[in-house]
């Protein structure tokens, strides 16, 4: 089940979509697992049906859910973590560099987020 954070600061459909999406990376969702509908998440988690459907819309897009009308939401059987993709390479280092500004402004330097980034990505190792 993905959890929100009410003091995080940013809006609860990404917060859905990357809680999906690390669920997916963790391994708790294999690709072809059925998801809660909408209704159902939404209902869940005491939010709006909309929001949950913008998320699911997002996912759908990134090509990590796919939709059956009818049947529900399901994660892509044709999911693969090893492709490299150029765009996405391209919105992860705007997404670093933002960090980066920010890390700087709180008052740390570049081998404390190294440190940090590779914590971080040595837990999701762990996980999964």
């Amino acid at each position: 089940m993905v959890t929100l954070n009410i003091h995080d600061k940013r809006p609860i459909y990404v917060q859905l979509i990357d809680g999906i999406k690390e669920q997916v990376l963790k391994g708790f969702l294999q690709p072809g697992d059925r998801i809660c509908s909408i209704r159902q998440l939404a209902s869940d988690l005491s939010i709006n049906p909309n929001t949950v459907a913008r998320a699911y819309a997002e996912l759908e897009r990134q090509k990590i859910i796919v939709s059956a009308k009818g049947r529900g939401n399901f994660i892509n059987e044709q999911l693969y973590f090893n492709k490299k993709n150029e765009d996405k390479k391209v919105e992860v280092k705007k997404k670093l560099t933002q960090l980066c500004i920010d890390w700087k402004f709180a008052g740390y330097d570049e081998s404390e987020f190294k440190e940090m980034l590779d914590d971080v990505y040595r837990e999701l190792e762990k996980e999964s």
